[in-house]
């Protein structure tokens, strides 16, 4: 060997020499350094013989490291696995380049063989490392393995969830759109990942966008209506936050926790419109929450927060209107439904 290396830095191209070094550092377990090497041979410069033996000992690696990854895969020791699948994946890869360079046909269905090898010794090897733990160089192998396959749907979404928990919003966003774009069947899990990583960026516009595009996607899915009111809430855009949540009631007519939603956000508009001096408003708005929990009260009559609601929104009504008679039916209403709250309270009827 130290006549190679000698060779080696008289002559640093000398292709025999890089073919030989190979041999012997595989000879001695050196894997990394017989690769180095083999990566360096001119395949269509070796003799005949050489050549043969190149092939034969690529496919003998490659079929031995595959066996031997497949079977540690299996006994869940994920860093051997590792081990052996970036073997396989080097080995074919060399092997792959070698088929490629003669440009005969029925080489070029050899490589053919040779780039499946090396395309699942690579999927496996970052499947191995991300099973092990190693999250940040198991992503930088399937993110490798989506330059070469870029419609595998598993791979995308296997990245998105390293992404994600890494915290790396930006590449969470890649591959998750990556996924809704190419999944026949996407989760609404998928969607919140990308809302997530959106807020995660503040970028509100884009949370919502992505929300929307859910609910089209889900659109009996109450979650999403909810979580949207509430950004809208939150910036006090009660209209936004209303027609989210009637566009969940028109897909889920029945659901309570909707209309409770619903109800409470008219109540709170009514009480921002009272606020700002604008009685109108905030008259409209008290009958739009008891409008809407007076459908609650026919689906759940003893809802104790139903009852609520709509007491504080007679009240409200009550405090905004003028005529005298109408501001006394609006207060006896509102203490009846409050009454009716404490008494589902104490006798344990109430839900």
């Amino acid at each position: 060997m130290a006549q190679l290396e000698i060779a080696m830095e008289k002559d640093p191209g000398n292709n025999e020499v890089y073919y030989l070094l190979g041999v012997v550092h595989l000879a001695k377990g050196n894997f990394e350094q017989f690769v180095k090497n083999w990566d360096s041979v001119v395949f269509d410069d070796l003799g005949k013989k050489e050549k043969e033996d190149f092939l034969s000992r690529l496919s003998s690696l490659i079929r031995s490291n595959s066996n031997s990854a497949t079977q540690s895969f299996n006994n869940k020791e994920y860093a051997d696995a590792a081990n052996f699948y970036s073997r396989t994946y080097h080995t074919a890869r060399i092997q792959k380049a070698a088929y490629l360079s003669t440009g005969k046909k029925n080489d070029v269905e050899h490589a053919d063989i040779a780039e499946q090898a090396e395309k699942i010794g690579l999927l496996n090897w970052g499947y191995s490392i991300y099973n092990s733990g190693d999250l940040e160089n198991a992503a930088k192998l399937l993110e490798q393995y989506v330059e070469i396959d870029p419609q595998n749907t598993d791979v995308w979404d296997t990245l998105m969830r390293i992404h994600y928990n890494s915290e790396n919003w930006q590449k969470t966003i890649i591959a998750c759109n990556k996924l809704i774009d190419l999944a026949d069947d996407i989760d609404v899990s998928t969607y919140m990942i990308l809302a997530g990583a959106y807020f995660g960026e503040t970028d509100t516009t884009s949370v919502i966008a992505t929300y929307e595009r859910a609910m089209e996607a889900f659109p009996e899915e109450k979650a999403l209506y909810r979580d949207v009111s509430s950004i809208y809430d939150s910036r006090k855009d009660h209209d936004k936050a209303i027609e989210v949540l009637e566009k969940g009631h028109s897909a889920l007519p029945e659901d309570i926790e909707l209309l409770r939603y619903i109800g409470a956000t008219y109540y709170n508009k009514g009480l921002a419109a009272r606020e700002a001096g604008d009685v109108e408003a905030a008259g409209k708005a008290f009958q739009g929450a008891v409008d809407t929990i007076r459908k609650l009260l026919d689906l759940q009559p003893k809802s104790i927060d139903g009852h609520d609601i709509i007491s504080d929104a007679y009240f409200g009504l009550a405090g905004v209107e003028t005529d005298e008679v109408k501001k006394e039916e609006f207060s006896t209403r509102g203490g009846e439904h409050q009454k009716t709250k404490l008494e589902l309270i104490t006798s344990g009827e109430g839900i």
